[in-house]
Parts: structure tokens; sequence; C-alpha cells
């Protein structure tokens, strides 16, 4: 089968096999970590093959055995953003824009998530025309972890997802496996690990005229249950308030027997609700509280008829006023010293300030809204003119 290079970059490998442009993120050291090189090949590369008569459909992996991607190369984002937001935010701005471009691209696109997907792994992979997931995924929106907040269109698919369930997973930075991708509408199938070969040769195959979902599906079998979706008559009683304070005080009293919204611990279908629910209240005592309030926010704007645009316009202007937060640089400096094992996992970041009562809520509110002079695709998701050259 012939074999079209087009062009190899260090972090992104991209060929034409028969008709198909196969793009690799390949940095699997930092499991793909996606920084701004790799956008700017992966762009480049997208918008010569959406002209390219040669090229019919994408197919967008990684290299490595650990994961597809691990998300956005924080460790870059903190460099730049400490030269200034105007820099800081120009990754945000080139990463939505992608993002928007490959959930907008005129041929079809496959994506496989394997492995670890963490946040801008699953906004890139979460939004094209046929999503794979293989039976060692483990997908997440770690945010609110390391004083962030989910992104990269990832309040858009939040909201849709049923019930409270995608406020749980936001806040929680709960992570999920293949059942519950495909039962939370982040994939549409689960291929197991050892056919994902036989899926890429299926769709390389030029002779088949078969569209590119039929292809995939072939291989797809059936993930299983969902756990988290076993649990939604709690998370939605518990999750449904309107702020951060009001659902730990949910999950308390539900923990401790008491009735939330006409259910009772004895009652859920979940037989651990009471112990699950406890702990998800110790975790939210964990991350940070201007995340937390930022995120319940973000995602609850997203339900009202927004396109995914629009979100990716209201979730650059948080992200721009986050590079300017001492809990985005605290928590992803935690986050590199747990990784490099300097940081014992226990140990809090020190989070400012470190009571939800003490959130501004109104800084968090005219951040979202303060609309950015040039908002229209492609010319920057609201960065202002004299930005774009930066």
């Amino acid at each position: 089968m012939p074999v079209s290079v087009v062009q190899v970059h260090t972090p992104v490998n991209a060929a034409v096999v028969g008709q198909l442009g196969h793009l690799s993120l390949n940095r699997p050291e930092s499991i793909n970590a996606i920084d701004l090189e790799m956008m700017r090949a992966m762009t480049e590369t997208l918008d010569a093959w959406a002209v390219d008569p040669a090229v019919t459909a994408i197919l967008l992996d990684g290299v490595g055995d650990f994961g597809f991607c691990a998300g956005g190369d924080f460790r870059e984002i903190l460099e730049r953003a400490a030269e200034g937001m105007t820099i800081g935010a120009v990754f945000f701005r080139d990463e939505y824009r992608l993002i928007a471009k490959l959930a907008e691209y005129p041929k079809p696109v496959v994506s496989i998530m394997h492995g670890m997907t963490m946040g801008s792994g699953i906004s890139l992979a979460g939004h094209v025309s046929t999503r794979v997931v293989t039976d060692r995924v483990k997908l997440g929106q770690p945010e609110t972890g390391y004083g962030f907040v989910p992104d990269g269109g990832a309040t858009w698919r939040l909201a849709r997802t049923p019930g409270e369930v995608g406020t749980y997973l936001a806040l929680n930075s709960v992570d999920l496996t293949a059942a519950d991708a495909v039962a939370l509408g982040f994939a549409d199938v689960m291929v197991p690990t050892e056919r994902v070969g036989e899926m890429t040769a299926a769709l390389e195959d030029a002779d088949d005229a078969s569209a590119p979902d039929e292809k995939v599906r072939r291989f797809a079998v059936d993930p299983g249950p969902s756990t988290v979706l076993a649990r939604r008559d709690w998370i939605d009683a518990c999750y449904a308030a309107d702020t951060v304070q009001a659902i730990l005080e949910h999950l308390w009293a539900f923990s401790n027997g008491e009735m939330v919204a006409g259910l009772r611990a004895a009652d859920s279908s979940d037989p651990e609700a009471a112990g699950n629910a406890a702990a998800a209240a110790d975790m939210l005592l964990r991350l940070s509280p201007t995340a937390l309030a930022a995120t319940l926010r973000s995602v609850r704007a997203a339900r009202d008829g927004e396109t995914l645009r629009e979100a990716l316009e209201r979730e650059l202007r948080l992200a721009r006023w986050f590079t300017t937060q001492p809990d985005l640089f605290t928590g992803v400096q935690a986050l590199v010293a747990q990784n490099t094992g300097s940081l014992h996992q226990d140990v809090l970041p020190d989070w400012r300030p470190a009571d939800l009562a003490a959130v501004d809520i109104a800084d968090i509110v005219g951040a979202m809204e303060t609309q950015l002079r040039h908002s229209v695709f492609p010319r920057g998701l609201g960065i202002p003119e004299e930005e774009e050259a930066a």
C-alpha cells in the first residue's frame, strides 16, 4: 500500500496511507502532552489535508503504550504565563482553534483514545465524527485538582451528560473507564486493544469503500455497564444545588442517612451510596475552592442552548483569567512535583483562598462575561487584535 509522508515533526507524525491521513501525537515520554509546537503542526497538516482530494478521512491517535494524551503541557503554560498574560493566552487560543477545527472538519475524523487521556486529550479526540476508546483507557477532567477549570469544549460536553453527572465529573475530577465514556457520551464505541491494529488497517484500506465509521464499528464490542452512571440517583440529588458549599452540605447529609431531594442512601440503586457520597465530599475539600466555584458556573452556563464555539469563547475568557490567579501556578507546581516524586501525594497545594466562603464569585462571573474584542472564528476566539501576532 503506498505511503505518502506529508511531514514529520519530532512531536507529531503525519502520513497519508492509501486515502487516510494518519496524524499521531509523538511525545510518548510525556504521554503526548500537547504543546504549542504540536498544535501548530497539527493545524498546518489538517489545513493541507482538508483541500487535498487524495485524503478522504483522518485518523488521530497517539504514540506509546501509556496513553493518547495526558493533557496540555502545563509546564509550557506556566513558563509562558509567567512572561505575561498575553503570551499565556496564546496557548489556549491555538488549542481551542485546533479543537474547533477537528470538531468541524469537512472530512470524517476517527480518534483513538487509549491509556491516559486527560483534559486537552479528551478535547482533541472527543468532538470528532467517530470517537474510539480502548478497554485500557482512563479518561478524566482533572483540572480542579491543579487550580484550573475544564476547558477546550469540556463544559459543553459535560453539560450534555445525563442529569448532574457532568457536574460531578467536573467538580470531583473523576476518572472514567471505557464503559463510562461510551455511556456518558465521551466516546462512540469501544474497540479492544488487541484489535486496534486491525481496525487501523481497515481504515487504511483504500480498496474498501465503506465509510470510516462503518469500518470502526466492525471491531466494536460492548464495554459493559457504567459504574458512574449507576450512581446517578444520588449524584442528581446532591449535585443539583446552586453552589459548591450547598453540594457539600447535601453530600454530608446524604452520607449520614438523611433524605436529600427525596432520596436516602438506603434507597439508592448504588449499594455503596453513603460511602461514595462521603468520599466525594472529602475529595471536594482537597481541591481548589476558586476552581470549584468557577467550574460549577462554567458547566451550568453551557447548558442553555450554547454551541461548542460559544463554550470555547467563554472557556477562553476563564482560562485567560486563571493565568492571573495564584491557584493555577500553585496547583501545577504541586502536580509537577508529585510526578517527579519530590512531593508526597497527600500534601495539598496552598490554595488561595483556602475556603469556599472567601471565593469572590463576582470576579469569576466578570471573567466569564467580559467580552473580548475579536470573538469571531477564526480570528482568535476573542483574542484582541494586538495579541494576534503573539
